[in-house]
């Protein structure tokens, strides 16, 4: 039997981390594609319409985009590794009336939740939406929307990145 001792992997070509691993055995890999964003302020959502949530901040502290390919003005995150990914999105809606929060993948639909809050008790709905789906690397991108039939527009919580937030990563 042999041994292989190694601390370090490198890509072949230009000498770039693949792969660490620390004295505990703990791997990590540092070009992972990962992004985590949420909305800096509030955002008016219609009532009775599928309206895709504009994520802006992927620089903020705690927020990061590993491959820079989460797009800001698109509000969609299209990798350029193909595999699965794991996401997950929080929509806190300012209103005590029923929502739904999805995540679409090239516009459809693929992982939906329904949330409501308690009437008088100021506990808004907040829509936590969770699923692994395959990507080609290329075209697939995913974004997140929000629909309620509160009766007028209501907000989507911004500015709090523990309420409104979108992320994901690369499983393999």
């Amino acid at each position: 039997m042999s041994t292989l001792k190694v601390g370090t992997i490198q890509d072949h070509a230009n000498g770039n981390n693949a792969l660490l691993i620390n004295n505990l055995g703990i791997v990590t890999t540092p070009a992972r594609p990962a992004f985590r964003v949420f909305l800096s302020a509030d955002q008016s959502i219609p009532n009775n319409s599928a309206t895709t949530i504009q994520f802006n901040d992927k620089s903020s502290s705690g927020m990061f985009d590993t491959q820079g390919n989460y797009s800001t003005g698109l509000y969609r995150y299209t990798p350029q590794v193909a595999g699965y990914y794991s996401l997950s999105a929080g929509m806190l809606m300012e209103h005590n009336s029923p929502m739904y929060g999805t995540i679409r993948k090239n516009g459809i639909v693929e992982f939906q939740n329904r949330a409501h809050g308690e009437s008088g008790a100021g506990l808004y709905p907040t829509a936590q939406v969770n699923g692994v789906i395959h990507m080609n690397g290329s075209s697939d991108y995913v974004e997140c929307q929000v629909y309620h039939n509160a009766g007028s527009s209501q907000n989507v919580r911004g500015g709090d990145k523990s309420a409104t937030y979108f992320c994901g990563y690369l499983i393999g």
